[in-house]
């Protein structure tokens, strides 16, 4: 079956790759199942792979949010795939998103179907305290929030639902500008605001190209990154089942040295690869295949 029923009687979909040992990947803000592919093939012959499209995701994208917590959604609906394929002592493999979507359902869900956990790049705790400075981008954090506050005050006048293509003219294109200047500096890439401002004027086709498209999803994860509510250390302390914390040593959105925290927390192998950034499976996708190989077959 390509989709499953969730708890709100929604259907979300799912790719299921090999026949094995069951194994669940969750992709990151901005992918989908289907980009695990060229990874998950080497293995298909031991391991069945489990790909969903989170709510809001490529074939899931038009599953809206039903609660304000995104993470306990995607935590709820991810619930609902292990009881419908009946997943038991499953490996799982969060990226970005997918991790923390992890992490919140160590602390807050039932995670007795997992038996081992590959954590790709991210941090335990996204908001900087007191005694944290690792959260998302670090020490530049209070500017970064100050933009995605500024997105999502744009945003108070738009539709509550609605693709962001269909905004009217003038803020669509102030929304794309905001959003094109957070993308630039998650990847790094400055010349995508450069190529923006060169092409403004195909501000339509700008719209289709961004990785979350509609507005009632673009709110929620603006306002679950600033509400400052996801703070996993504790609960993620000495990591109920064996752990590898896989880090870009290069990443832009989450230091690398808080990652190397969390893996001393967890009681967690680490593995740092040294050319790659927040995607390694973009900057380092040999190695990256590699490191989830040794997840998958180690004792």
């Amino acid at each position: 079956m390509p989709f499953f029923p969730v708890r709100d009687g929604q259907f979300l979909h799912v790719r299921t790759v090999g026949r094995g040992q069951p194994v669940l990947m969750l992709h990151g803000l901005g992918m989908q199942g289907r980009d695990w592919l060229p990874f998950v093939l080497p293995f298909a012959r031991q391991f069945q792979f489990y790909l969903p499209d989170l709510r809001g995701a490529g074939n899931s994208g038009k599953v809206r949010f039903n609660q304000a917590d995104v993470f306990h959604n995607h935590m709820e609906d991810m619930e609902d795939l292990v009881s419908y394929f009946g997943l038991e002592r499953c490996y799982l493999v969060g990226y970005s998103l997918g991790a923390t979507t992890s992490l919140h359902w160590q602390a807050f869900g039932d995670f007795s179907p997992f038996s081992r956990y590959l954590h790709v790049d991210q941090s335990p705790c996204t908001t900087n305290q007191d005694d944290w400075i690792h959260g998302l981008f670090g020490e530049r954090q209070p500017h970064f929030f100050d933009q995605l506050r500024s997105l999502l005050s744009l945003l108070e006048g738009a539709p509550e639902q609605g693709k962001v293509v269909n905004l009217a003219v003038g803020l669509r294109e102030r929304v794309l500008q905001g959003l094109v200047d957070i993308m630039a500096q998650i990847s790094g890439n400055e010349r995508l605001k450069q190529a923006f401002d060169a092409s403004s004027r195909w501000a339509g086709l700008w719209a289709r190209l961004l990785p979350v498209s509609d507005v009632s999803d673009l709110r929620a994860y603006l306002s679950a990154y600033l509400d400052g509510a996801h703070d996993y250390r504790e609960s993620a302390r000495a990591f109920p089942v064996p752990t590898t914390v896989l880090t870009g040593a290069l990443s832009p959105l989450y230091p690398a040295e808080g990652q190397a925290a969390f893996a001393s927390l967890a009681g967690a192998n680490h593995v740092v690869l040294p050319r790659a950034g927040h995607v390694p499976l973009m900057s380092q996708p040999l190695e990256f295949t590699r490191v989830l190989g040794r997840f998958l077959k180690e004792d």
